[in-house]
């Protein structure tokens, strides 16, 4: 039996305060995706988490509901942001042989390819416009279902574009895009959530984004120090190495920032995050955050990720909102 692992750096709490780790997309699937395609259906976890949050979780999930969480029996090494921005390009690859075939034999006829055709796969139900171009010289690109890549769009791979999320005026490299995204402007070594929106103009680099996020116009994120040094997060006021000189910003669930917003290296954005009001953000943006120095009330939160989700098509369910109020300490 597979053995799926929960057990995360804190500076990854923002993006796993509503969901386990083996549940945020890796590569073209999540672990847990990946489990269930290979089989044998997996039913056990490892994780650090209480009772009380894994059984919280399982309200939400109705997929895990026969899952059985139990503490580590081994030392497992926590998950950290970098581990996931260092294997985007080995996890794609390795996720090709589990395609539906639908994937395998599409080739492109439209868009502009440099570099072996074979290496685009497309589902049928994706759109890629005739003025986009696709660079398979460095990994391969796969488009899923529902997917619209539209004029002047430059994919440069590995990339895997989720279905039916969006790409208009999109520059785009070795990155993984999740499901119902709207994203525009200039994206490389990023991860990005279900439902998530970078429309327009602005950089992100080696960023982890959550689901349910919206980059508002002109947002930046900062990638690499001025000195060249390691790039150290802080979380909750600890410190923690990463390993790396190149990192930009890990923004949780349910964030969203005003247009022309800067993010300064290794700056996290925790759930639920509001910002604007300065331009300028840097360190650990805590959870809840509304504006520059107030607290983003629980029930107009509530309200107004509703009437978000609404808009694709989801709820805030009664699960979902106490979840939501776990989230926030005194709610």
């Amino acid at each position: 039996m597979n053995v799926l692992a929960d057990i995360f750096e804190p500076t990854l709490q923002p993006l796993l305060r509503l969901k386990p780790l083996f549940l945020l997309r890796d590569g073209i699937f999540s672990p847990w995706q990946r489990a269930q395609l290979r089989g044998p259906k997996t039913s056990e976890a490892q994780t650090r988490r209480s009772q009380n949050e894994t059984q919280a979780l399982l309200t939400v999930h109705s997929a895990l509901q026969n899952m059985q969480f139990t503490s580590p029996d081994t030392h497992l090494a926590a998950v950290k942001p970098a581990d996931l921005l260092l294997n985007i390009g080995r996890q794609i690859e390795a996720d090709l042989r589990l395609l539906d075939a639908a994937f395998t034999h599409k080739l492109i006829q439209t868009a502009q390819v440099e570099g072996d055709t074979t290496r685009v796969l497309i589902h049928p139900e994706a759109q890629v416009s005739a003025h986009a171009v696709i660079d398979v010289r460095n990994g391969p690109v796969v488009i899923d279902a529902g997917a619209r890549i539209g004029a002047f769009c430059l994919i440069q791979g590995p990339v895997y574009i989720g279905q039916k999320s969006q790409l208009d005026s999109c520059r785009i490299s070795n990155s993984i895009v999740g499901e119902n995204c709207r994203l525009g402007g200039e994206i490389a070594d990023s991860v990005i959530g279900d439902f998530s929106n970078k429309h327009h103009d602005g950089f992100l680099g080696h960023s982890l984004v959550g689901d349910w996020v919206n980059l508002g116009a002109l947002t930046t994120t900062s990638d690499l120090k001025n000195n060249y040094g390691e790039v150290r997060l802080t979380y909750d006021n600890q410190r923690y190495e990463t390993g790396t000189i190149k990192l930009g910003s890990v923004i949780g669930d349910y964030a969203k920032t005003a247009i022309g917003t800067m993010l300064g290296t290794g700056c996290i954005v925790d759930f639920a995050a509001n910002l604007f009001g300065q331009t300028h953000w840097s360190g650990h943006v805590p959870a809840f955050t509304w504006g520059a120095d107030e607290r983003y009330d629980l029930n107009l939160f509530a309200r107004d990720a509703d009437r978000m989700m609404q808009r694709r098509g989801r709820t805030v369910t009664p699960a979902l909102r106490r979840l939501f109020g776990d989230v926030l300490p005194g709610a």
